[in-house]
């Protein structure tokens, strides 16, 4: 079986209490419950089997750990096609000790061994929605997980970018461009969120969050002209910016000439590579091991003083009625022990399997490394190369550019390179302090320019001719 995506919805919000984790974590079971039911269970325990949707044999275990004021409870539902393919999907509840998780995972595999590819295009499971909608927030370590996010303006541009730059995030955000008020593929920021719910924030930004991710975090890593772009965590200043895929506007147009063809196939690619690699990267939660077993290393003592008090109760026989007591508890007590080593043999089988399913993980991904290291993945629809800042472009000697005032900061103005306006106003610059100052923060290095001279003509912020 091969993981193809892992999900984990944390709430951390008024649970201080033991009986407000234990009444979240019922609430969340409920909602569970009740999907179980939907697709045809007819009890919640124990195990059983279910209609699928495509006609699949279809069965369903219900697993119950306790121990103590912490719980873990585990629906697995397990799908087999008429053609062999298994597709499983786990939804775990743990109320631990200071928050609640829910745990999703999702697998495909084969009934029988084969060599063979099996394509699989997961998507966000409904119950996983359902979840998400329950009052509340959830996050995913430090990061709260969001719906679908419109930012616009300068200033809400700023406070995503900063968000991005966070040390702290710990999920992916999709960040899809608008140019006037329109995105490059018909819904594509609607589509994207829903998609990638519990897995990835989604944020549709304007022109003017634009110029404001492009401020913070440069052109190679920013967002524009109708692109959309993966931001992964752990992003830093002198990031690569081909670690963070991006699609601009052309590339997504030039998909398919029908646009919901094309927005189809941009779909499924985001959907792809973001799935995969929560399927790699999300953790289970260490606290599920820990109530299974201090639970077993419960049920163990709990046969170790029946064993002792059994033997207490022999020593002090003394009639053949008294044997006859002890000859019928031992053999309750064995047959009862029977069962529960019969179960503890499943339980043991299962974990054995769980064992070398995680075996084939790690050798699967410890493989898709090196694949990665070699050549670059190859994609459906081929991410963008990004552009180059202005200061990784060193102007020559009499070289002419032009650069427009796009808004402006406390100490300096925000400028962007473009096309010659086409006037012949050109006037001197000796005040324009706040323009040079932002002209040598984006040239960096080359800030050494001959002349710097404004156009009289132009208007809405002003143009600016430089000549090195």
């Amino acid at each position: 079986m091969q993981k193809v995506a892992a999900y984990i919805l944390e709430r951390t919000e008024d649970l201080q209490w033991p009986d407000a984790r234990k009444a979240e974590g019922d609430r969340l079971r409920a909602v569970i419950e009740a999907w179980l039911k939907s697709k045809g269970a007819s009890s919640v325990d124990g195990t059983g089997t279910y209609a699928a949707v495509d006609g699949s044999d279809a069965s369903y275990q219900v697993t119950t750990v306790a121990d103590g004021e912490r719980s873990w409870r585990m629906f697995e539902l397990s799908e087999v096609t008429p053609e062999g393919r298994k597709f499983v999907t786990s939804v775990s509840v743990t109320v631990g000790h200071k928050n609640v998780v829910v745990f999703v995972t999702m697998e495909v595999g084969s009934v029988a061994t084969s060599i063979t590819r099996i394509e699989v295009d997961p998507k966000c499971p409904k119950v996983v929605r359902a979840l998400l909608a329950q009052p509340g927030g959830w996050f995913h370590g430090a990061s709260r997980l969001r719906g679908l996010s419109q930012v616009d303006g300068f200033d809400a541009g700023e406070a995503l970018a900063l968000e991005i730059q966070n040390e702290e995030r710990t999920i992916p955000f999709v960040v899809v461009s608008r140019v006037l008020g329109t995105t490059a593929l018909p819904k594509l920021d609607e589509k994207l969120a829903h998609d990638l719910a519990g897995v990835a924030n989604v944020y549709s930004i304007d022109e003017d969050a634009s110029w404001a991710l492009t401020d913070v975090l440069r052109k190679p890593l920013s967002t524009y002209g109708g692109a959309v772009r993966i931001y992964w965590p752990r992003l830093a200043g002198n990031d690569d910016p081909f670690r963070h895929q991006l699609w601009t506007a052309t590339r997504l147009q030039s998909i398919e000439a029908d646009p919901k063809i094309a927005l189809e196939r941009i779909r499924r690619q985001v959907r792809t590579i973001v799935m995969r690699a929560s399927a790699a990267s999300v953790v289970r939660p260490s606290e599920i091991d820990e109530i299974r077993g201090a639970a077993a290393r419960s049920e163990y003592a709990a046969l170790q003083a029946k064993a002792s008090a059994l033997e207490d109760l022999k020593a002090k026989a003394s009639s053949l009625a008294d044997f006859k007591d002890i000859a019928d508890s031992y053999a309750a007590d064995n047959d009862k022990l029977r069962h529960e080593l019969a179960a503890r043999d499943t339980e043991l089988d299962q974990l054995r399997d769980e064992v070398q399913r995680l075996e084939a993980d790690k050798q699967a991904l410890i493989f898709q490394l090196g694949q990665a290291k070699a050549t670059s993945e190859a994609a459906e629809v081929e991410p963008d190369a990004p552009e180059q800042d202005e200061a990784d472009q060193p102007p020559t000697p009499g070289e002419v550019r032009f650069y427009k005032k796009t808004h402006s900061k406390p100490a300096y103005d925000v400028l962007v390179r473009v096309a010659d306006c086409g006037h012949t106003a050109w006037q001197g610059a000796a005040k324009a302090d706040k323009a040079k100052k932002g002209l040598a923060r984006l040239l960096g290095d080359d800030r050494e320019w001959k002349s710097l001279q404004h156009c009289g003509s132009c208007t809405g912020g002003g143009m600016w001719k430089v000549q090195w």
